[in-house]
């Protein structure tokens, strides 16, 4: 059963996660981490991000173990009629479905919005695309890296002179399910009050939204910010430089930061100068400015530069590899790194894994049930769900419903 206490804020939600990579299942875990009993329906193949390098020890894949915590598997073979039947009688005790099939795929095999709304007069249906359920590309498959060159954010990530760049992090997928999270619990808030039961999310509509300003400055202004490295089109100096020794990340957001900063590297003449007073008339003056600053920041160490800068109220950071930020007090202090317990760490399953990026007090914290292993709770679920016996079980095992290698735990 699920591992969470009653007092857990989604204790008693039911949710069938059919969605594949990243994003369904991002918001799948979610759901977890708030005490809803989530369970991952896979085929007998497994979903994709299982296979995706690199493999943890015990042979899983990180990108599946990143998105898949506090969820119970099973495997459905939903091409044989017994494994259809199967999700069907699932998804009549679910209060939530999460799914990433394409608006076609998704027809044809009965799981279209409409057709999953009548016969399920409770169930939140969250649907999520690649290019959105409406226009000429919806369907069309989407992945990350992909949406990210599309929706034009790789066009203005990179520098000037050395082309598009994708960010690091899988941003779109990864807010695409943060995004999808707060649609279903709009949705199950509002549902007895008759509201709408379809939770639509995309990627293209994710990474427009993570545009922001820059959208707003182009649909107000014409203009198309330039590729700025670690810098900002609309702001100087204010991205990377090099220390004698590293690299930190400062510089002046606004006016009055822009003085405290001229009088930290003992620059008044810089701080007096009309020419440089606004943010307008600094952008006038980028290439000075940025080779003055990076002269004057080469000519000691970090670790002398920050506190000076610190002490005055620039905003300023080193720049941290992985290994110092996910060991980093302040990441600990707050929880963003967690550990699973040693009896949720059988079979040598993940150790640690993030945490939860928003808290609710003692009641809510990341699921202590690791990701499952293929199928791995497949009789489990037919009996806590379902109510079937075990000779039950065996049966549609034998019909083909669901992988005979399937775990009955």
């Amino acid at each position: 059963m699920n591992d969470r206490p009653a007092t857990r804020p989604l204790a008693g939600i039911r949710v069938v996660d059919i969605s594949r990579v990243l994003a369904g299942p991002m918001c799948g875990q979610m759901l977890a981490d708030m005490g809803a009993d989530v369970i991952k329906v896979e085929a007998p193949t497994g979903d994709e991000n299982r296979k995706w390098a690199p493999i943890v020890p015990s042979g899983q894949s990180v990108s599946y173990l990143s998105v898949n915590r506090g969820k119970r598997g099973i495997t459905l073979d939903l091409r044989n009629p017994e494994g259809q039947a199967v999700l069907d009688d699932l998804l009549g005790k679910a209060d939530v479905v999460i799914h990433n099939f394409l608006p076609g795929t998704g027809k044809r095999l009965g799981f279209d919005p409409d057709t999953l709304l009548a016969r399920f007069p409770r169930l939140i249906v969250c649907t999520i695309t690649a290019y959105g359920v409406q226009g000429p590309l919806r369907d069309r498959p989407g992945y990350d890296g992909v949406m990210q060159a599309f929706s034009g954010i790789m066009g203005i990530t990179g520098t000037e002179d050395g082309g598009p760049v994708r960010t690091g992090p899988s941003v779109i997928d990864m807010s695409t399910g943060l995004i999808a999270y707060g649609g279903v619990m709009t949705a199950l808030y509002g549902r007895d009050a008759g509201g709408n039961r379809h939770v639509q999310a995309s990627l293209l509509e994710s990474a427009i939204t993570l545009l922001g300003y820059h959208g707003i400055a182009w649909l107000e202004l014409g203009i198309q910010p330039r590729r700025e490295g670690s810098a900002l089109w609309n702001l100087v100096p204010y991205q990377a430089f090099k220390c004698s020794d590293a690299y930190i990340m400062t510089g002046a957001l606004n006016d009055g930061s822009w003085r405290r900063l001229c009088e930290a590297v003992d620059r008044p003449d810089l701080r007096d100068d009309p020419e440089y007073e606004t943010v307008a008339k600094r952008l006038n003056h980028r290439e000075f400015l940025v080779r003055t600053f990076a002269e004057i920041f080469a000519a000691r160490p970090s670790d002398e530069w920050i506190p000076k800068l610190e002490a005055v109220g620039v905003p300023v950071c080193p720049i941290h590899s992985l290994a110092e930020i996910l060991t980093h007090e302040q990441v600990l202090a707050n929880g963003m790194v967690t550990t699973m317990p040693p009896t949720a760490g059988t079979d040598g399953m993940a150790g640690k894994l993030l945490g939860l990026p928003f808290k609710l007090g003692n009641d809510a914290a990341p699921a202590t049930l690791p990701p499952p292993r293929l199928g791995q709770h497949t009789g489990a679920i037919m009996r806590d769900w379902l109510g079937l016996d075990d000779d039950a079980v065996r049966s549609l095992a034998g019909q083909g419903a669901f992988a005979p290698t399937s775990s009955d735990a």
